[in-house]
């Protein structure tokens, strides 16, 4: 946009408006015989001037109306600029990034860079005014090369428990354990499977029948079972299985995550340790899943699936997955739910950015409402 036509014309305008109204010149050399002036005789040396309230009015309007039409390509121009004045704060940030200006920068590229900076300050805002129940929390946005931005955070390194969020580390396990464990491979379900706490909201695991390690997993991550959690560790043990699972916690560098039992459940002794972790490390399991993993997350959003026999008979059907918000929020690439007393709820969401190509990690923890704490968090990021 040129604002230097309209800008020049108002300065001009301005200027002579000044000279019109400051100058120090004769009404009757201005204004003769229209406005009902006249110079009495030069022999006497008096002027006598004819004082008409009319005539004298209408000098005033002329005056007015000479001001008005003199100074229209000014605001005109202020018009104009103020059309754009917001994105002057824009243009300020982007002058900070000489990347920006290189060998001949396209007007495209600077209006998408525009775009970008609106939407991160809108969300800045939003984010600042976010008021949610979670005591942990977080929205990461992870671009295509890898590089982190912090949107969002809450107790981001404060250890805390994660109930059913245990279950990623399960699946984990038993996808990285190619040598004991195949996909077709059949587990027999034994009487501590079905031990576990909590009943399956379709269909409970009974003693001595047979799944595959894939309708096992499927169990566990979409419908939350605990029989089928611990099903999952029978071919090398519970101990065994737990022992892997911290093991992972190192490799995978997370600093302050320790577990328990494959299921998140709560121990019997409140004495007793629990499953827990951080938002942040949480976020680091999430990164290790997507890079080596991302089937796990693939099966979480899932919104129903039917469990099958070894011969192909339906065992069960799962209805709707502990996900509410499947089918709710677009672009979800993967979760997972969570909650016991202690834990109260969790959620674990990862959203594709499609406009951008990268993705968001979104994490509550200890939510009356998790639920509602995440459409909170989903509702920011999308703040134009």
């Amino acid at each position: 946009m040129n604002y230097s036509v309209p800008l020049k014309a108002g300065l001009k305008a301005g200027q002579s408006i000044w000279r019109v109204l400051s100058a120090n010149i004769s009404l009757p050399a201005m204004f003769p015989a229209s406005c009902g002036m006249r110079e009495g005789s030069p022999q006497n040396g008096e002027v006598f001037i004819f004082r008409n309230k009319n005539n004298f009015m209408r000098k005033k309007l002329i005056i007015l109306l000479l001001s008005l039409i003199l100074s229209l390509p000014f605001w005109w121009g202020i018009n104009i600029l103020a059309k754009e004045v917001e994105d002057f704060y824009f243009l300020k940030e982007i002058t900070a990034k000489p990347e920006i200006f290189s060998a001949q920068a396209s007007q495209q590229v600077l209006i998408e860079q525009l775009k970008t900076l609106r939407k991160e300050r809108n969300r800045k805002e939003s984010f600042k005014n976010l008021k949610i129940f979670a005591k942990g929390a977080v929205s990461m946005e992870i671009d295509k090369q890898g590089k982190e931005k912090i949107l969002f955070e809450r107790n981001f390194q404060t250890p805390l428990p994660i109930a059913s969020l245990t279950k990623l580390m399960t699946a984990l396990v038993v996808f990285d354990l190619k040598g004991s464990y195949r996909l077709s491979q059949i587990i027999k379900i034994s009487k501590e499977a079905v031990a576990q706490e909590g009943d399956s909201k379709w269909e409970d695991l009974k003693e001595g029948e047979e799944l595959s390690v894939e309708n096992l997993l499927y169990m566990t991550l979409i419908e939350s079972s605990n029989d089928a959690a611990f099903a999952l560790t029978e071919p090398i043990g519970e101990k065994g299985f737990v022992d892997l699972m911290n093991i992972n916690v190192k490799n995978i560098g997370l600093k302050n995550t320790q577990f328990f039992n494959p299921t998140g459940l709560e121990p019997d002794d409140p004495a007793n340790p629990i499953n827990h972790s951080t938002v942040e490390d949480l976020v680091g399991l999430s990164k290790y899943i997507l890079e080596k993993y991302p089937q796990i997350f693939e099966i979480t959003s899932h919104q129903s699936y039917s469990v099958l026999e070894p011969n192909g008979a339906l065992h069960h059907f799962i209805h709707e997955s502990t996900n509410e918000l499947l089918g709710k929020i677009p672009g979800i690439l993967g979760g997972k739910t969570g909650w016991s007393p202690r834990a109260s709820g969790c959620l674990l969401l990862i959203i594709k950015n499609s406009q951008e190509n990268d993705y968001f990690i979104n994490i509550v923890l200890g939510s009356e409402n998790r639920f509602g704490d995440m459409e909170k968090i989903i509702d920011a990021l999308n703040c134009d």
